[in-house]
């Protein structure tokens, strides 16, 4: 059993309703709930294939979505900077985010139609992923030392 079908079977089977609450609420019986869970069942053919799409098309938009639709976060695994400079630019790629997430704000105070909303949500989302990624860079010993006093 691979990661995907067992996170659905244990999603169906460990959650919150059982098989036949969840068999009432999605308008299904309970024989294809059970199903589900296998290997080559539709549901979990679907999430692989939404899978390949996000990692061959190299865009995380689906998960993201469906993060906010569950009210979750996820974020990218961080690539270790080599050098300095590339320290460097992540602290300018920070600095940038925030100005853009505070010029966002202030747009959604100014006007708060649906569009400034969705705009001010992508980058909240977005500073707020880019800080978890940081996090975890510092988490794991690259201490983005461009700070650092030279004695």
């Amino acid at each position: 059993m691979d990661l995907i079908q067992r996170a659905v079977y244990k999603t169906l089977h460990q959650g919150k309703l059982s098989i036949p609450e969840l068999a009432d609420a999605w308008g299904l019986t309970e024989n294809s709930l059970y199903k589900m869970g296998l290997e080559d069942s539709q549901l979990v053919t679907a999430i692989k294939r939404v899978i390949s799409l996000i990692m061959l098309q190299g865009m995380d938009d689906i998960v993201t979505a469906m993060n906010q639709r569950v009210g979750r976060l996820s974020i990218k695994i961080p690539r270790v900077p080599k050098n300095k400079q590339e320290e460097s630019q992540a602290v300018a790629d920070y600095q940038q985010l925030a100005n853009d997430t505070v010029g966002a704000l202030i747009q959604f105070f100014g006007d708060p139609s649906p569009e400034h909303r969705n705009q001010l949500i992508d980058k909240l989302t977005e500073i707020t992923q880019f800080s978890m990624g940081l996090k975890k860079r510092v988490e794991n010993g690259n201490q983005l030392n461009v700070f650092e006093v030279k004695s």
